[in-house]
């Protein structure tokens, strides 16, 4: 499937707020969130529910793959944790092991042109 609809990384630490942030767009936007294990769908749920949110229930990566067999269609997705998932779906895509992947924080690199040097 090939698409012109940018990717947003949201890189930041540990603790710093990229789960949270998700979870505000999941619920603006509606788009379920993609997770590893039944496990993060339930800290996904408490959390939502802590922050008074009405998000999509969270799915699985293979509850997402079965539910496109079933007919539910969804044009975007949110993906919580995806280190595993990203080199696990490039590794399928290519039909080899990728090894190693790098990533350029265009978040910041963006800020790094804005800042006016002196």
């Amino acid at each position: 499937m090939t698409n012109n609809k940018p990717t947003t990384l949201i890189i930041k630490d540990r603790g710093r707020g990229k789960t949270t942030q998700l979870l505000y767009t999941s619920a603006t936007t509606q788009y379920p969130i993609i997770v590893q294990n039944k496990l993060q769908i339930n800290l996904l749920i408490e959390k939502a529910r802590g922050l008074n949110l009405i998000i999509p229930v969270p799915m699985t990566v293979e509850e997402f793959k079965n539910s496109r067999g079933c007919g539910m269609h969804h044009d975007c997705v949110l993906i919580d944790e995806g280190y595993d998932l990203i080199g696990e779906a490039l590794d399928s895509y290519l039909g080899t092991h990728v090894a190693a992947v790098t990533l350029t924080d265009r978040v910041k690199e963006f800020a790094d042109k804005r800042v006016v040097r002196v």
